[in-house]
């Protein structure tokens, strides 16, 4: 599976430190979205990083986002992949809401808190190169993984972290095993 960081969408202490970490330690893809700069500052938030890591840095605006299953089915442009949120409720933005999942107090097995899932969302996103986006964490990932999603992009899970590379490290194993942990 895909392992995306995004970027927080405000600074954060040591930001470019921890980037440089997540790169040295195998991160494949860095999305930057910071919506608050303009095209300048961006381009000088990306200079801050490494240069021999520019060609693993992507623009988070450039690839679509769908906010409902309606919304993916009736794309029809071409994408490298894309992005379906929030598919948990959002770590970063408390407000930001499942649309596709929701809590409740009994689980599916061994996905504390989940037990609803959309129906239609595995058929939705099967066969296609869509990413799964808001609340995703360490606990989800298989679950993620199983309901067919490409890969997981990680925001709140990484920079709300005590050790992001700590937590980076974990996501990284689980998203490169072949077969889904039982």
């Amino acid at each position: 599976m895909k392992l995306i960081v995004l970027s927080p969408p405000n600074s954060v202490p040591n930001e470019h430190e921890i980037i440089t970490s997540l790169f040295e330690n195998g991160l494949e893809i860095f999305q930057v979205h910071k919506p608050e700069l303009s095209e300048a500052e961006i381009q000088k938030y990306i200079e801050k990083i490494p240069s021999k890591y520019h060609k693993k840095i992507v623009r988070h605006a450039d690839f679509p986002k769908f906010n409902s299953i309606k919304e993916l089915e009736s794309y029809k442009g071409k994408y490298e992949y894309a992005f379906l949120s929030p598919i948990f409720d959002s770590i970063s933005k408390p407000e930001y809401k499942a649309q596709f999942s929701s809590r409740s107090k009994t689980s599916l097995p061994g996905k504390k808190g989940f037990s609803q899932i959309n129906p239609k969302l595995s058929d939705s996103v099967s066969g296609k190169k869509i990413v799964a986006l808001g609340g995703v964490d360490f606990e989800k990932i298989e679950l993620v993984r199983m309901i067919g999603f490409i890969g997981v992009a990680v925001l709140g899970a990484i920079w709300n972290s005590k050790d992001p590379l700590k937590e980076f490290d974990k996501m990284k194993a689980l998203c490169q095993r072949k077969e889904p942990a039982h």
